[in-house]
């Protein structure tokens, strides 16, 4: 079971960690039992919602978006999670858990805070391929690294910073903003370039800052598919695929209505 962490501990070094049964602890997205991070995808279905009475309502999640405090009940957890890629001499994908020491050889390292809800995702016709997405909005930093030595915790930013001023590894930073449109939060997004204990210390204090601008009111909110997990050994991009497949659905729906009703329109008209 994922723990939970708050982003104050991960400053001061704590991970996340989950059980791999491979010896290097990486798996497959196939295999890999936990979250996958995914570049953002605007999330475009229908959702069931309760308005101010108490009452369930359906509407699109672009729609929900104009409304902030329906938005923020729609998105009621927050945490932050570590995901570690490794990519190998081929080219190949593999993901393994925050806590795993890593040998000599190209990284990616993703640390998520999210504001989110968890919605199913199924194959309707066939049922073979099921899996959950993240739903919701926050801030991504990434740092893409190559490790000098073995034996390397790189499951945190501060151990990053450690290892880079040590020579024990070089990479590049950078940071995301997911889903939250606001000229404050532009001007303070931060511009890291190289891992460094400085740039590290500068993209940590933007987090805070940035992630107390949430509940502002000139910030908009537009929840973005920020991760995925599969619950029946299929991969993330056929995750993706369904996901894909259900909004185009939704987006058939909406055209034929406004056909429906531009008909409507034009009958009473005549």
């Amino acid at each position: 079971m994922k723990r939970i962490i708050l982003i104050s501990l991960l400053v001061l070094g704590y991970s996340l960690s989950w059980g791999q049964n491979k010896k290097d602890g990486f798996l497959p997205d196939s295999q890999f039992k936990d979250f996958i991070p995914i570049p953002p995808i605007e999330y475009e279905a229908e959702v069931i919602v309760i308005d101010s009475i108490g009452e369930y309502d359906t509407i699109s999640v672009k729609q929900l978006a104009f409304y902030k405090n329906r938005i923020i009940q729609f998105l009621p957890n927050e945490a932050v999670y570590v995901s570690i890629t490794k990519i190998d001499s081929e080219g190949g994908i593999s993901y393994g858990p925050a806590s795993v020491s890593v040998s000599k050889g190209q990284y990616t390292v993703t640390l998520d805070y999210a504001k989110f809800t968890t919605l199913k995702v199924y194959d309707g016709a066939s049922g073979s391929c099921d899996g959950f997405a993240k739903v919701g909005v926050g801030l991504r930093v990434t740092a893409n690294i190559k490790t000098n030595k073995s034996n390397l915790d790189i499951g945190n930013l501060f151990g990053l910073g450690l290892a880079a001023k040590r020579d024990k590894l070089v990479g590049t930073l950078s940071v995301d903003v997911i889903g939250l449109e606001s000229q404050e939060i532009t001007t303070i997004l931060p511009l890291p370039s190289e891992i460094s204990p400085s740039s590290i210390q500068t993209v940590l204090q933007a987090i805070a800052t940035i992630k107390s601008k949430i509940y502002d009111r000139n910030t908009r909110l537009y929840p973005q598919i920020v991760s995925v997990k599969n619950t029946s050994g299929c991969s993330a991009s056929n995750i993706i695929k369904q996901i894909d497949a259900k909004e185009i659905k939704y987006q058939a729906f909406i055209q034929q209505q406004q056909q429906n009703k531009q008909q409507q329109q034009q009958q009473q008209q005549h």
